[in-house]
Formats: C-alpha cells, sequence, structure tokens
C-alpha cells in the first residue's frame, strides 16, 4: 500500500488538531527535568540516580498514563503508582507524604521547563493567516495542560482544547477525536490529526474519520504505510496547498 504524501493529506481539509504532550511543547524534556529535582527533593542521599529516576517516570514501564487515559484510574492515582514504580525500581521508599512532596518540588520545576519546539510559531502563525482553527487534543488532564499553555503564553491562542477531562477518557477512543471536531464545527474528514504517537495520534484519529499525520521527530520510522514527517515545518509547508490540488513538486 503507498504512503499518501502530506500534501495529499492537507488538500482540502479545513481544521488541525495537534498532539501537545512532545508534538508542541517538550514535554520529555520538561518531565525530566522537573522530576531530577523532585526526585533529589525525596531522596538527597541518592544524587548520582536523580536523572534515571526522572528518565523513568517519564519512561512509566508500568503504563499508569495508558490507564488513566482510558478512564481506569483518577490523575493522582497514576502519579502515585508512577513514583511507587520508581522507588521500587530504584530500591528506596516512598517517606510518609512522600507524594505530597515529590509533587510540591516538582510542579514549580515543570512549569518553569516548558519549552515549545521551536517549529511550532511558525505553524500556528500560518494557520491563523490562512484562516485554519487549531484544536489542542491530549491525554493529559486540564490542569497540567493549563501549566502548559500559561507558561508558554498560548492559553487564549486555540480554538478548542480537549483534555480527559473532558469526556472522561482519551485516545484512542474514538468519542474523543470526534467531540474535537465537533467542537470545531468541521465534519472529521475536513480535519487533519498531528501528533508523535502511532496509535493514539495516527491510529486512532484515523478509525474517528479524521485524516492523520505522524510526527517522528527521531527519524524511527515504521514498517506501516503512514504519512510521517520529521518536523511541524513540513506540516507548515503544506497548509500552503490544502485548498487546490496537491504539490507534487517538492
Amino acid at each position: 500500500m503507498s504512503t499518501v504524501s502530506v500534501d495529499e493529506v492537507f488538500a482540502g481539509a479545513g481544521a488541525l488538531l495537534l498532539d501537545v504532550d512532545d508534538t508542541i511543547v517538550d514535554t520529555r524534556g520538561a518531565m525530566v527535568a522537573a522530576g531530577t529535582q523532585a526526585a533529589a527533593a525525596l531522596w538527597p542521599h541518592r544524587p548520582g540516580d536523580h536523572r534515571a529516576m526522572a528518565q523513568r517516570y517519564y519512561d512509566d514501564p508500568e503504563r499508569w498514563f495508558p490507564r488513566f487515559a482510558a478512564g481506569e484510574v483518577p490523575f493522582e492515582h497514576m502519579r502515585a503508582g508512577r513514583l511507587d514504580e520508581v522507588a521500587t525500581a530504584f530500591g528506596v521508599h516512598v517517606p510518609d507524604d512522600g507524594h505530597h512532596a515529590y509533587e510540591d518540588a516538582y510542579a514549580p520545576a515543570f512549569r518553569a521547563a516548558q519549552r515549545l519546539f521551536p517549529d511550532v510559531p511558525e505553524l500556528l502563525s500560518t494557520a491563523e493567516r490562512q484562516g485554519m482553527p487549531v484544536a489542542l487534543l491530549t491525554n493529559s488532564a486540564h490542569a497540567p495542560t493549563a501549566v502548559k499553555l500559561e507558561a508558554l503564553g498560548l492559553v487564549d491562542r486555540f480554538d478548542v482544547v480537549v483534555t480527559t477531562d473532558t469526556l472522561g477518557f482519551g485516545k484512542p477512543d474514538p468519542r474523543v477525536y470526534r467531540e474535537a471536531c465537533r467542537l470545531l464545527g468541521a465534519g472529521p474528514a475536513e480535519v487533519v490529526c498531528v501528533g508523535d504517537s502511532l496509535p493514539w495520534d495516527v491510529r486512532g484519529a484515523q478509525a474517528a474519520g479524521l485524516r492523520a499525520v505522524w510526527l517522528d521527530r527521531e527519524g524511527r520510522g515504521t514498517a506501516e504505510p503512514v504519512t510521517s514527517v520529521r518536523g511541524l515545518d513540513e506540516v507548515t509547508a503544506a497548509l500552503g496547498g490544502r485548498f487546490g490540488p496537491p504539490r507534487r513538486d517538492r
């Protein structure tokens, strides 16, 4: 099966649906930076392990975050489960009130570490110039999403923001994509979903009737026939051809 080009995906598209974490915002970097400081607050006697602890918290080997996104566990339970898993892996104990202490150290560091990927501003500017509405669809909760957007000065930039709090679950449930489309006032077939997760931002979106583009920043590749880009600058370039026939000269 041949892969559809980015230009073809955007031809005639009416709205853009963006993932947040590790798509427009460097969440990995922010979580590792914040988690390093938070781990130091809980286990100061293990200075050589703090960054590795934070990376393991981000990696989430017990898949607490997908369980939260599916509506199986509440946000606080998910966060506590991830921290407990880190403690077990590194042979340390979470002290009394340690979960609160971790969050107290984590929250300000996470806010301070927010960074927008450099290819995002031009994408948003191009979409605005062309009158293309842009929505966010994230499996994170409303509160941490608000922290990211506030820290980056983007609170009022997006027409629609759909989080797990919106319906009580997230991607890849087809209802969240359709809810985002409903709030955008666009049919699923008119909307292009762009994100870094193949199961959530591509397969899930396509199953709900949307178009989709996989953001493969690290160049991992896949055997699947999927439209992919290495950066959002390629999406920006494709926006110019969405009202006419696909460009084939690039």
